[in-house]
């Protein structure tokens, strides 16, 4: 009786956690981690006039080393940048796009390796084609700019800087059911080289079960 009590007690631990994360990677990220010194009234309240700060993208993985390590079920490193998008359909100037990771395979400092990115983070969205591969050109596109632009898996968008110009095939169109359906995400890299920010970030979107604030921090 007691070896029974004991294996089932153990078997509700470690079924718990696994559900737990499934749950949880149903809500997207709960702590967003953005650089010590950047502007809380351009980052927080939206208000022009601070100086813009960007983390490095390749410390994002440091995050699975800290204390809390096995506390975070998942996370992505993104860039937002303001773009001309045009297709046969029309084009959109100013348009804010975000660079992510999708599904990025990471090394960690310890040697071990992790896989990271929004495909899962993103999982209450409703997805018409696939995701885009990190390497590749390619791009998902909000409902609400897809039917401006007339766009549908298999298109091809063309985003353009003051840098430069670079066409992606679109693999989805998605509908999240705010204001995500108005933009586009594209791999981080492709966002990095047209805005000129090479191996920088925004911020970096943690899903985790609890909120390690003091650990991040660091």
């Amino acid at each position: 009786l007691g070896v029974s009590l004991a294996a089932a007690m153990l078997n509700v631990m470690f079924d718990i956690g696994e559900k737990v994360n499934q749950e949880l990677k149903a809500y997207g990220a709960n702590i967003t981690v953005t650089p010590k010194t950047a502007s809380v009234l351009q980052d927080v309240y939206g208000l022009e006039g601070g100086r813009k700060e960007y983390l490095n993208e390749a410390d994002a993985a440091k995050i699975k080393t800290i204390f809390w390590a096995y506390n975070i079920v998942d996370f992505a490193a993104t860039l937002k940048g303001s773009v001309k998008v045009s297709s046969s359909g029309g084009e959109v100037d100013d348009l804010s796009v975000t660079g992510t990771w999708f599904n990025k395979d990471l090394s960690l400092p310890t040697g071990e390796t992790t896989t990271a990115g929004v495909t899962t983070m993103r999982s209450w969205w409703t997805m018409e084609g696939s995701w885009p591969a990190d390497d590749a050109d390619q791009a998902v596109v909000g409902s609400n700019l897809a039917g401006r632009l007339g766009l549908s898996a298999g298109d091809t968008v063309t985003l353009t800087t003051p840098t430069g110009s670079r066409p992606l095939t679109v693999t989805g169109v998605y509908t999240s059911g705010d204001d995500d359906d108005d933009t586009l995400y594209a791999p981080l890299a492709v966002v990095q080289e047209l805005t000129g920010h090479t191996g920088q970030v925004d911020q970096v979107e943690v899903q985790a079960l609890t909120t390690p604030e003091n650990d991040l921090s660091r």
